[in-house]
C-alpha cells in the first residue's frame, strides 16, 4: 500500500480516531489504525478499542498502491503531528516496514496485516432515526457533568436518551445529582414505518469522544442507528459508535422533588461569579481530610455563599427574590458549578425544602423549545468540616 494525502487531510480524520483507540496493550491490533484503500478512490481509516470506534474516509492526492495495513495509532499520530503541512507520503511493503514521509523528512515503523483487525458490528441497521448535530451536541453537554464515573449500578455511567418524534429527552445521574433536559426539533425516521420510538444508554465515556466529532451550531443532519447492543452515528463520511449499556435506567421523575417550597429567584451570572470565589477556599479542604462545601444562607432578599478551611474563609452576598423560609444548606461547590454553568438564562430557580433534602435548579424564562431540571442532593454540614 502506497499513497500520499495533504496533512491537514489527514490530521482531520486521525485525531478524532484517537479517542476510540485501546491503550490497554491487550491486543496489539486495537492499538492501531485500520488503513486501507477503497474501490471508489478514497483512503479509510479505523479505529475500535472493542467498546467504542471510529470509521471515516478522505480523498488522497494519489494512491500507487492498493492495500489494508494496521500502523500503531501514536506512533502514528506522533509522527504526522510533527511532519511539515505538506503532503505525506505512507508505504506499506509486503515485510510490513511502513516509511511516512515528507519532504526530506521520513520515519519508518511496523505494520501489522489488515486481517488482524477485529471485526466492526454492523454499522447500518433498520432502526434509528435523524436529528440535527447540533442539538445532539447541545445534549451532550447540558447532561455530560452528572454521569457517574463509577457505580454498582451501570446505567448511572451513561446518558439515558428517549427519542419521539416531537423531539428528545436526556437524563444522567451520579447518585448525588440528577440532569434532565427536553428539547423539541425535528426527529426523522429511517425505518419502513416511519415512526420514532427509542430509549438507549449510551456510557459517558463513550459521549465524551461523540461530542468532539460533532460541531457547535453545526445544522447538518446526522443519523443515529440502533441496534441490540450499539448506537452507530453518521454525520458525512464519518460514523461513530459505541456499545450501549443493556439495562433499565432509573425512575428519574420520581427522584425530582415536586413540593419544594422555599424558592430563589437569582441571576445566574452573578451566582456562578460567586461560587467560583467560594470554590477556591472549598477546592483547598480537598487537599486536607475536610469534604468541598459551600454554605448557602438565604435570608430575606439575599443570599449568602460561605467556605472555611485552615487556610482562609470567603463570603459573599447577592441580592435575590426569596419567597418562603429562611435556610441555611450546604453543597459541594462543584457540583452546584456545573449545573449553573450549563444551565440556560438570565435568571434561575432554586428551589429548597429544607437541609436534608435536594433541590432543583431550574429556568425562570421558559422556552417553548428546551427545559432543564437539575437535582443536587446538599452535605451535612456538621459532618462536612
Amino acid at each position: 500500500m502506497k499513497f500520499t494525502v495533504h496533512r491537514s487531510d489527514f490530521m482531520r480524520v486521525l485525531v478524532p480516531a484517537m479517542g476510540t483507540v485501546s491503550n490497554k496493550n491487550t491486543i496489539t491490533a486495537i492499538e492501531g489504525v485500520l488503513i486501507e484503500t477503497l474501490d471508489n478512490g478514497r483512503i479509510q481509516i479505523s479505529t475500535y478499542d472493542m467498546n467504542k470506534g471510529f470509521r471515516a474516509s478522505f480523498e488522497p492526492v494519489e494512491i500507487e498502491r492498493t492495500g489494508r495495513f494496521i500502523i500503531n495509532a501514536q506512533r502514528l499520530y506522533q509522527t504526522v503531528r510533527v511532519l511539515p503541512d505538506d503532503d505525506i507520503t505512507i508505504d506499506v511493503n509486503d515485510k510490513l516496514n511502513c516509511e511516512i514521509s515528507s519532504g526530506k523528512a521520513s520515519f519508518s515503523m511496523f505494520a501489522l496485516k489488515g486481517e488482524d483487525f477485529p471485526n466492526l458490528p454492523d454499522l447500518i441497521t433498520d432502526n434509528g432515526f435523524t436529528v440535527s448535530a447540533d442539538v445532539l451536541k447541545k445534549m451532550i453537554g447540558k447532561v455530560a457533568h452528572s454521569i457517574a464515573d463509577q457505580d454498582k449500578r451501570p446505567m448511572l455511567c451513561g446518558a439515558f436518551f428517549k427519542i419521539t418524534e416531537g423531539g428528545m429527552e436526556v437524563v444522567s445521574c451520579d447518585s448525588y445529582r440528577l440532569s434532565k433536559c427536553n428539547v423539541k426539533c425535528d426527529i426523522g425516521s429511517i425505518n419502513e414505518s416511519g415512526s420514532v420510538s427509542y430509549s438507549f444508554i449510551i456510557p459517558g465515556h463513550a459521549l465524551g469522544e461523540l461530542s468532539k466529532v460533532l460541531s457547535d451550531g453545526d445544522e447538518e443532519k446526522v443519523t443515529v442507528y440502533l441496534s441490540r447492543k450499539h448506537a452507530i452515528i453518521r454525520k458525512g463520511e464519518v460514523i461513530f459508535f459505541t456499545r450501549t449499556i443493556d439495562s433499565e435506567y432509573i425512575d428519574y421523575n420520581r427522584m425530582i422533588p415536586r413540593d419544594n417550597g422555599i424558592i430563589v429567584n437569582i441571576d445566574r451570572d452573578r451566582l456562578l461569579s460567586g461560587l467560583e470565589r467560594a470554590n477556591i477556599i472549598a477546592e483547598e479542604k480537598i487537599q486536607g481530610s475536610g469534604k468541598s462545601y459551600v454554605k448557602l444562607t438565604v435570608k430575606e432578599q439575599q443570599l449568602g455563599l460561605t467556605s472555611t478551611s485552615v487556610y482562609g474563609c470567603v463570603n459573599d452576598e447577592m441580592d435575590c427574590v426569596h419567597e418562603g423560609e429562611d435556610i441555611e444548606i450546604g453543597f459541594n461547590c462543584r457540583f452546584l458549578i456545573e449545573a449553573v454553568k450549563v444551565a440556560e438564562g438570565e435568571n434561575l430557580y432554586i428551589k429548597l425544602k429544607n437541609p436534608n433534602q435536594a433541590i432543583t435548579i431550574e429556568a425562570v424564562e421558559e422556552s417553548d423549545d428546551f427545559s432543564y431540571t437539575y437535582v443536587i442532593v446538599p452535605v451535612r454540614m456538621d459532618y462536612a468540616g
